[in-house]
């Protein structure tokens, strides 16, 4: 039998390792929950219909004495069909913080760091996180960049930014990783 190879057929007899394209690997999201978000930052919401307030309830690191606060307000557009993972993010001197607006349900992908500080894909974690839960990224963690999943698209971020390359580190992805979102 023939194998293809990046749309040409491959020679007979050669090893069937070259000729598998495997296409993104797909990975299963799940609900968002603190404990499972736990090693990555903290996820804020509330606990019932009682009134609450929760003093100090995630960190807020700021690593840079010359940073100011940066409270942003974004609108993105909700992703449309297969959800892809294109590039992954982190901020090495302060944690971000994404409250959505209006109900926005919104993805939530993370994965550890390697020793030399890269990001190890091959451990990305997705989850759903609902329109009531706002997410706390610690810093220095990777994680994709803000996609919402329902209108309106609406946040307010927080971070410690002082303008200079280092607030934002983004890695585009070799191969993008796809998001299977089932019944989420």
């Amino acid at each position: 039998p023939t194998r293809r190879k990046h749309g040409r057929v491959a020679a007979r007899g050669q090893s069937v390792n070259e000729y598998i394209h495997e296409g993104p690997r797909v990975i299963a999201a799940r609900p968002l929950t603190a404990e499972a978000f736990a090693p990555y930052g903290q996820v804020l919401q509330g606990t019932g219909p009682a009134t609450e307030r929760k003093e100090f309830a995630s960190r807020m690191q700021n690593g840079r004495p010359q940073a100011k606060p940066n409270m942003t307000y974004m609108k993105i557009l909700p992703a449309n069909g297969r959800v892809l993972v294109r590039a992954v993010e982190r901020h090495p001197f302060s944690n971000q913080t994404f409250v959505p607006l209006a109900g926005t349900r919104h993805l939530v992908a993370v994965c550890p760091s390697a020793p030399d500080g890269s990001p190890v894909v091959e451990r990305l974690e997705v989850f759903v996180a609902s329109g009531s839960q706002a997410v706390n990224y610690d810093a220095n963690v990777w994680h994709a960049p803000r996609t919402a999943l329902s209108a309106p698209g609406e946040f307010v971020m927080f971070r410690w930014d002082d303008g200079g390359a280092q607030d934002t580190e983004l890695m585009a992805l070799a191969t993008p990783v796809a998001v299977e979102l089932a019944e989420l």
